[in-house]
């Protein structure tokens, strides 16, 4: 039976009893509903945990500093966890909080597995980009900005068609384009001086090979299989890999994490 708490405004919700927890932080433009698949799988083993980020509720209008949303992370793992290790699953802007999360604390990771945006803050990864991917990526990110900043929902909700989210359309909202503008546009403290992961703890990164091109350079996945602790694993699907390939992905998954 599902339990939910508060913190710090942040509604959190719990299911299973196992003794290892597992936290997962969703991306653009979804909420905690995203993680349904692997709620309904994990939870007979594990216990786990989901929220929807602070700005991505619908009538939360605060403007949220990269600090302020890596603080609400770590309140929420000392409140569920607070003697043990988590595992984190992060996708998409999950990644991006999550990694922050991870470098600052990393005493608090048993095990992390990240969906599809890997080494995209590095300068290695710029310099792979193509000019054509380049511009894809300036447009799309920047007209989510754009969206942000003239709160305008059917911006985000004509953007989330368009590259085939897997969300609950009601639920999509301008205020979703806070990470754009931190980026793009230098709001509420930009995103300068985000840390690229360099995982201490074992790391399953997955990513989904039909895409016009990857957020994660070659060079960085092969660091990481330098490690056997860690593995990674390409789905022949879209973005939002947990969604569309859910039962491999759930599976593979959850080999890794009992090994």
């Amino acid at each position: 039976m599902e339990k939910t708490i508060d913190v710090q405004g942040t509604t959190v919700h719990i299911n299973g009893e196992g003794k290892s927890v597992i936290i997962m932080i969703h991306g653009w433009p979804d909420t905690y509903e995203i993680w349904k698949k692997q709620v309904d799988f994990f939870k007979k083993d594990f216990t786990c945990v989901t929220f929807t980020l602070p700005g991505f509720e619908k009538g939360d209008t605060k403007k949220y500093t990269l600090d302020d949303i890596i603080l609400r992370i770590k309140a929420i793992a000392d409140t569920v966890s607070p003697t043990n290790k988590v595992m984190l699953m992060v996708h998409d802007w999950g990644c991006v909080f999550g990694y922050e999360y991870a470098m600052r604390y990393p005493e608090k990771i048993e095990k992390m597995v990240a969906i599809d945006v890997g080494d995209a803050s590095s300068p290695e990864f710029e310099k792979t980009l193509s000019l054509k991917a380049k511009l894809m990526v300036f447009s799309y990110q920047f007209t989510l900005a754009l969206g942000w900043l003239t709160k305008s929902d059917f911006i985000h909700k004509t953007m989330a068609k368009g590259l085939q989210a897997k969300s609950n359309f009601d639920n999509i909202h301008a205020g979703m384009g806070f990470p754009y503008a931190m980026r793009w546009l230098g709001t509420n403290g930009g995103l300068n001086q985000v840390k690229q992961i360099k995982p201490t703890f074992p790391f399953f990164y997955t990513y989904a090979l039909k895409k016009p091109f990857f957020f994660q350079t070659e060079k960085w996945l092969n660091e990481l299989q330098k490690n056997p602790a860690n593995k990674v694993q390409a789905f022949d699907c879209s973005h939002w890999v947990m969604v569309d390939k859910a039962d491999e992905f759930n599976e593979a998954v959850n080999t890794w994490l009992l090994k």
